[in-house]
């Protein structure tokens, strides 16, 4: 069953990368070499939840790519995406 499923995804854990740019690099764990590191998340996580989890903001004030390509917050990561973020920049 679809229920069944989604308790076995839940169960199960993947790595990710995360990469943070910019200003956002503060936010990586404090051992992180660099702007990215191998995160373990939960099977199925959204992006939100990650970058949430690192005090990163999830709004239009940041720009959000998986695997180089435009993300939204509520988009599902897979195992060894890219998960990158940084602040968006003003135009003047």
């Amino acid at each position: 069953s679809i229920f069944d499923e989604r308790v076995r995804l839940i169960g199960s854990r993947m790595i990710i990368n995360l990469k943070l740019l910019a200003l956002y690099r503060k936010y990586l764990p404090a051992e992180t070499q660099g702007s990215a590191c191998q995160i373990e998340i939960g099977q199925g996580s959204v992006v939100r939840h990650v970058l949430e989890s690192y005090s990163i903001p999830v709004d239009e004030s940041s720009v959000i790519l998986i695997n180089g390509h435009a993300a939204t917050p509520e988009d599902i990561l897979a195992e060894g995406d890219v998960l990158c973020a940084f602040p968006s920049m003003a135009g003047g």
